[in-house]
């Protein structure tokens, strides 16, 4: 269980804090950040308050300051943050629509790029010179 404590200006007494499991993203948090400070916003970029960088080999690196938006999409279990208490701040951003994952309906999620997705669902006869004429 990672322990997050959001302060932020519009609440300067009053820090919330937000507990999220390891296999949750940071998305996920900025969701629950949203709807509890009831903001006008669909996207949120968090700073990181961390006195040190929280590093770990094979993992990625939790650094103090703006937090890239390329990691959203990410379980918290690729960074080391298990166990920790972890200050943070945010600020609203109204330029950004966040990219959410969706489900294709294929096999765990991969992707198929359009021109072969109606070939994934069509069977093929090994015998039949329509689906594999003759080489020669």
């Amino acid at each position: 269980m990672i322990t997050f404590i959001v302060q932020h200006n519009s609440r300067p007494n009053d820090d919330e804090t937000f507990e999220c499991n390891t296999s949750d993203t940071l998305l996920e948090l900025k969701n629950k950040i949203i709807k509890e400070y009831n903001l006008n916003c669909k996207y949120i970029d968090i700073i990181s308050n961390v006195e040190r960088p929280i590093r770990s080999m094979g993992k990625f690196n939790f650094d103090k300051g703006l937090l890239p938006i390329t990691l959203d999409n990410y379980p918290f279990d690729r960074y080391d943050l298990d166990d920790r208490i972890i200050n943070i701040t945010f600020e609203e951003n109204n330029e950004y629509i966040p990219i959410i994952k969706k489900n294709t309906g294929n096999v765990e999620g991969t992707y198929i790029p359009p021109a072969q997705r109606d070939l994934s669902e069509k069977t093929f006869n090994i015998n039949d010179n329509n689906d594999f004429p003759p080489l020669g």
